[in-house]
């Protein structure tokens, strides 16, 4: 009976324990693009328990309560209790700074998803740079990497990004580069990428492909530009209250919560940033509001969802002619003065992504897209009132043919489609000399036009890994272009009206790639890519207004880049770099031109072109790395950009008369030649940290003949801060930091190509071209709170 009592007792006492153990299963993946990580390590109580297989998944004998620890490298760690071993765990991990070469490339190939691995020059920004300044500033971030350059016309808006020289040939937005946010394209049908309503302190990565991308990105002769706002990393619900405030009225809040399951995430943000500004007239005012989602079904499908809203509102105060800029005067252009000049958006983005694997060999993901914005912009010229609406779609198929040890071949095979529709509208405002209205009053309506334009492409990259670690990709794009304008103000009963109507369908045009990369070590690759791209003409350069005609000789600028260079991790991964040479020759430049007869008229056509040659370097090193020391973190970086762009068969004109003037040899304008950055980053085990860059720019030519130029400056921007987890659910961050430190004088953007004075026009007036920064050093300082349920 004894027996029998001691039988039950143990059976009693085991039970339980035995439903606490168990095999669990989890799936290791980049948060961002859902690939899977391979050879992820598996750690409980500090000891390497199992790695991940090629599909990111592992096993993993389990007792409820214990607690693992993922590492992955170029990944920030992961740590989570397990309460219940029978649920299935996937696991995103965040991309870490420490090894960019290892961080996932969104849409590259199934296999070799790490940058390591690109035949082609990739800059990447992850949270911890992102938040390396203040946050709120893209520039501040994106400038640092090399080849790369952000300027803005507002405190806050108006961005235009240049990579590799290409991008900077509108003063108002960016052009010739593709943008997305969460994988919706936020460049529209016509080429113009407008970024007033991204809220850049939400952002988590940024991905930029340097140079054409066009075999799996379509249009974009200066490459792609890929952000990404954060996601949870915690299992559960956190609530974060984020404040800052700074010189000038700077003030900017963001309130976020936050849920993740292992089957599901879902974020809610709402952020508010003021601006008095250091400028008569340059106030701003933004809100965003937004919500992500994730939902990972199972193993094989994943449905992401983005919705966003913002409103934003710009004060002009037009631009500085060089004697004012070098005086450091706070002044403004009267006529934007008068007209109170703005800028104000209203902009709605959704997006649905699909993302399905069907087997092993044959993956999909498809996403649906609807964007739209509501534009006030008031101006020297005049009001123009925009309302955009943006939809299309995009799909690829990756395909594994074979997975062979010796070789293999994986492909991605797709279509984008993009369709906006515009109404557009223009006023001219009141002057007090000829109206007896208020000053920028509309008066008079000038243009009515009602545009749609579509874009869309099919395209294939095949990557063939062969004998002796090399892989072979080939690729290409087909692209077509279609613009349809109507003119609202074109009757029989206005003959003097000229018809600015157009109905413009370009000849497709194929944009291929080629490259071989050849990894010299598991840690060192080297490549060559030869690549092609695109930018097309705007609806507005299609049409030559005064004449009422079509351009219809206009064609495409077409890009080619031919580069070579090598991605590394040396010294124990320690030492990360990348270097790129690299020559991109640009046809069919887009010019404007004047005309005299029957009446004055400008127009825009293809004349000559540029030839960019360049060098780029980018290096990390992490000196220092051991948490359990008093300094746990030591690492110094840096870029470097030479650049020798010059312009080649260039005019000004077609006419080859007197008028004309060859610009052949000349640099090309809005580029400086050399630009370098270098930073240190300080970490202690207590929590504080100090981040410091440098920043240095050459003087840059801004006129096609390189007689005038804007001046040098360099930067210095520190930041210095404490951050402190308070037990289980408390955390703070509390930061102060300045940038331009030494009172530089240096410039936002500068308008290009401008007419100065000459001996032979004596009476030209001094163009206003400069859109000054800060005279003095700006300072900001923060506080960041969350709390974990």
């Amino acid at each position: 009976m004894k027996n029998l009592y001691t039988i039950v007792l143990a059976l009693f006492v085991s039970l339980p324990l035995l439903a606490q153990t168990g095999q669990l299963k989890g799936r290791v993946f980049d948060a961002y693009n859902s690939n899977p990580l391979i050879k992820a390590n598996i750690q409980v109580a500090g000891v390497d328990m199992t790695t991940t297989d090629e599909n990111g998944v592992f096993f993993l004998t389990c007792n409820d309560s214990m607690q693992i620890t993922v590492f992955s490298i170029g990944y920030e760690p992961y740590k989570q209790v397990i309460k219940n071993c029978s649920n299935e765990l996937n696991i995103g991990l965040n991309p870490s700074y420490d090894n960019l070469n290892e961080v996932e490339v969104t849409g590259s190939k199934p296999e070799s998803h790490m940058n390591l691995k690109q035949a082609q020059s990739i800059g990447i920004l992850t949270t911890k740079e992102l938040n390396r300044n203040d946050g709120l500033f893209l520039e501040n971030s994106l400038n640092l990497l090399s080849g790369v350059r952000m300027e803005k016309r507002t405190l806050n808006g108006g961005q235009r990004i240049t990579i590799r020289g290409y991008g900077n040939s509108s003063n108002f937005n960016g052009s010739g580069i593709k943008t997305y946010l969460n994988g919706i394209p936020v460049t529209d049908a016509e080429g113009t990428t407008i970024l007033d309503d991204v809220d850049f302190s939400t952002l988590g990565k940024v991905e930029v492909i340097k140079g054409p991308a066009s075999s799996l990105y379509g249009t974009g002769i200066g490459g792609v530009v890929k952000m990404y706002t954060a996601r949870p990393t915690y299992k559960g619900t956190k609530l974060t209250q984020q404040g800052q405030i700074g010189t000038f009225g700077l003030w900017s809040t963001n309130s976020r919560l936050q849920h993740a399951t292992d089957k599901s995430s879902v974020q809610v943000n709402y952020g508010h940033q003021n601006y008095d500004g250091y400028r008569v007239h340059t106030s701003s005012k933004k809100d965003f509001v937004s919500f992500i989602s994730d939902f990972r079904n199972n193993d094989k499908q994943t449905i992401s969802v983005y919705a966003g809203y913002s409103y934003s509102y710009n004060q002009l105060a037009g631009q500085l002619d060089s004697a004012s800029f070098f005086n450091k005067e706070n002044k403004g252009e009267e006529a934007y003065l008068n007209n109170n000049a703005h800028v104000e958006f209203e902009t709605y983005r959704t997006g649905v992504s699909h993302s399905y694997e069907f087997s092993k060999h044959f993956q999909n993901v498809t996403s649906v897209y609807v964007s739209g914005y509501k534009q006030s912009q008031a101006s020297a010229a005049g009001l123009n009132n925009n309302l955009f609406q943006n939809y299309g779609s995009r799909t690829e198929f990756n395909i594994n043919l074979l997975n062979g040890k010796a070789i293999s071949i994986q492909g991605t095979i797709g279509g984008e489609f993009i369709k906006s529709n515009s109404y557009k509208k223009t006023y001219s405002l009141s002057d007090t000399t000829v109206h007896t209205v208020p000053l920028g009053t509309p008066t008079k309506l000038t243009a009515d036009l009602q545009t749609a334009s579509m874009q869309y492409s099919i395209f294939t990259q095949w990557d063939i890994k062969l004998p002796h670690h090399f892989v072979f990709t080939v690729g290409g794009s087909y692209n077509f272009i279609e613009y349809q304008v109507a003119d609202r103000l074109t009757f029989p009963s206005t003959p003097a009206h000229k018809d600015q109507s157009v109905n413009k369908i370009y000849t497709p045009i194929f944009t291929p790639r080629i490259a071989l990369q050849k990894s010299i070590t598991e840690n060192i690759s080297v490549y060559g890519n030869v690549s092609q791209g695109y930018s097309p003409p705007t609806p507005a350069q299609s049409v030559i207004v005064n004449l009422g005609q079509v351009n219809s000789d206009l064609k495409p600028e077409k890009g080619t880049m031919i580069e070579i260079g090598s991605k590394g991790n040396l010294l124990n991964r320690r030492l990360t770099y990348q270097v790129a040479l690299f020559s991109m020759q640009i046809t069919d430049k887009l010019t404007t031109q004047n005309g005299t007869l029957p009446v004055p008229y400008s127009f825009t056509t293809n004349t000559g072109k540029q030839l960019h040659q360049g060098l780029e370097i980018d290096l990390a090193y992490t000196l220092h790395n051991d948490t359990s020391g008093i300094i746990s973190l030591i690492r110094p970086f840096g870029s470097f950009t030479y650049s020798d762009f010059k312009y080649k068969d260039y005019k000004n004109n077609n006419n080859n008369d007197a008028t004309t003037i060859d610009y052949t040899g000349k640099k090309v304008s809005g580029v400086a030649p050399i630009m370098f950055n270098v930073g240190l980053d300080v970490e202690l085990k207590w929590g504080i940290y100090l981040y410091t860059t440098y920043q240095y720019v050459d003087e840059m030519p801004i006129t096609y003949d390189n007689s005038h130029s804007a001046s040098a400056y360099s930067l210095l921007n520190a930041k210095l801060g404490y951050r402190k987890e308070l037990g289980k659910h408390f955390a703070f961050d509390i930061y102060a930091g300045g940038n331009n430190l030494t009172n530089s004088l240096y410039y936002n953007m500068v308008f290009l190509n401008q007419p100065f004075p000459t001996p032979a026009s004596p009476t030209t007036p001094a163009p206003a071209l400069y859109l000054p920064a800060a005279y003095t050093a700006t300072f900001y300082g923060g506080l960041n709170l969350s709390y974990k349920f």
